[in-house]
């Protein structure tokens, strides 16, 4: 199973799309909030994937689970 973390702030946007993406696939995922600095940062097994464009492209190419 992998492991996914979010960096991410209340305001964001694409947080809120990345979480949902990730929760309509059943996939879990731990969330650190983020004052400052770009948001979202997304990393599965420790590697740093990117944004939620990034996050899509990503699991359609690989299995995250």
């Amino acid at each position: 199973m992998s492991k996914v973390l979010i960096k991410s702030r209340d305001d964001c946007r694409y947080c809120k799309d990345a979480k949902d993406f990730l929760s309509g696939m059943e996939i879990a995922y731990t969330e650190e909030f983020q004052s400052n600095g770009k948001v979202p940062q997304i990393f599965v097994d420790g590697k740093n994937i990117g944004g939620y464009d990034d996050l899509v492209k990503y699991a359609m190419v690989n299995e995250i689970c």
